[in-house]
Order: C-alpha cells, then sequence, then structure tokens
C-alpha cells in the first residue's frame, strides 16, 4: 500500500510539471513603427509578419525588404533602426539592471542606425555588433553599422561603420582596430586593393550613410533619457 501511494505522489507531481505554466522569457523589446513588409525569424526558425506594437525576444532575427523599415526600442530604451533590405539578429540580450546585461547583435546585411541605452552607459564592454568580417564595440551614443555584400554603384563591398555621435571602435580578425569618432567612417573592404589598407577613416562619408530613412526623426524621441542604473 506504502509503495502505491508513493507512485501515485510521483505521478500527482508529474502531472503538475507537465500541465503547469510555462514562464516566457521576458521581453526584450518591441517594434515601434514599421513600414512596408517587416519579418521577425525566431530562434527555433519560426517567421512571422511584424506589426506595430510586436514584441522581440533574444535570438530574434528581423528582416526589411526593398523599401520597407523598422524602428525597433529595447527594454533598456536602446534604439535600431533598421533600413531597407537589411536583415539583423538579437543575438544575445538580455536586461536585468545587472553587471551581466549584455546586448549582442549581428548584422547579417543591410544597414543598422543604433542609438545606445542603459546597458551601453553602464556597461560598455557588453555591447557589441558582429558582422561577418568585423567586429563593433560601443563607445558613445548614435552610430551606424553597414554591411554591403556586393560593390554597387554607390558603394564598394564591406563592412561600414558611421558615428552620428559618440564613438566606437571597429576591430577585423587580423586583430587591426581603429577608433571612430563622431563623424567619422571607418571602413574594412570585402577584398582591399593592392596596396590598400585592411581597415582605414574615410575621407568623406559615402551618400548612402548621408541620406538617412524616412525614420530617423523617431529614433531620438522614443529613447527616454534615463540616468544610468546602479
Amino acid at each position: 500500500m506504502r509503495a502505491r501511494s508513493i507512485v501515485a505522489r510521483f505521478a500527482a507531481m508529474l502531472l503538475l510539471t507537465w500541465f503547469a505554466p510555462t514562464a516566457s522569457a521576458a521581453d526584450a523589446g518591441a517594434v515601434q513603427k514599421i513600414t512596408g513588409n517587416v519579418t521577425i525569424t525566431s530562434a527555433d526558425k519560426i517567421s512571422r509578419k511584424a506589426g506595430d506594437r510586436e514584441k522581440i525576444q533574444s535570438g530574434d532575427t528581423v528582416t526589411t525588404d526593398v523599401k520597407s523599415e523598422a524602428l525597433i526600442k529595447m527594454a533598456d530604451d536602446s534604439s535600431v533602426v533598421l533600413r531597407p533590405n537589411t536583415q539583423f539578429q538579437f543575438t544575445d540580450y538580455k536586461f536585468e539592471k545587472k553587471p551581466t546585461d549584455s546586448s549582442f547583435v549581428t548584422l547579417l546585411r543591410g544597414t543598422a542606425r543604433m542609438v545606445t541605452g542603459l546597458i551601453g552607459r553602464r556597461y560598455a564592454a557588453n555591447v557589441r555588433v558582429s558582422t561577418m568580417t568585423a567586429t563593433i564595440g560601443i563607445r558613445g551614443t548614435d552610430f551606424e553599422v553597414a554591411v554591403i555584400t556586393e560593390d554597387t554603384a554607390d558603394a564598394r563591398a564591406g563592412v561600414y561603420d558611421y558615428m552620428h555621435d559618440g564613438a566606437t571602435n571597429i576591430r577585423i580578425a587580423s586583430g587591426q582596430s581603429l577608433d571612430v569618432k563622431k563623424e567619422q567612417t571607418a571602413f574594412a573592404p570585402d577584398k582591399p586593393k593592392p596596396g590598400e589598407e585592411p581597415l582605414q577613416i574615410l575621407r568623406e562619408t559615402p551618400i548612402f550613410l548621408q541620406s538617412g530613412g524616412g525614420l530617423d526623426a523617431l529614433i531620438q524621441s522614443i529613447t527616454i533619457q534615463i540616468p544610468m542604473f546602479r
């Protein structure tokens, strides 16, 4: 009888475990505004069409079509504008107001403008933008990264890092790095020409980085300036 009682209690515990509600991960952010067609693909490869107020989770990849843009506000009050024809992954995002907070993102293609939030202000080393050929660490507030996969009339293939305000540091696989200051553009060409530096500061900012987009006016207005938490 005692053995049957133990088995029954064990079975009941299993049923409670199976049917108990699963705690969902905290939202990493939300879409504030979209134009055109924007898709969100979760870490388990399930895709859905994005809309205003759509939630973003760590691991999600956001893709904008041609003539489409998305403005995303993260939980730490950082902001991201994704330009047309861009694929951007929130690789590892965590915001708990602790030293372990992180914002590691990956720009697979296209162009993204980012404004630093609380994680960047308090734990700058925990914010990083990765691309196929370069890694960008933040030291400032407002910057734009572009991954051009093929040569065009407006730009050569490679990674661009343009500073609207503040500073970043860009590093390539060889270990070479550059600090990028306000209104400077760093460039890591996909295929350096003979004698060309694999990482350089351009004399002029490319036109496609100067032109901006339809959501630029909103990016500053939705970023609430909150004092750094302790």
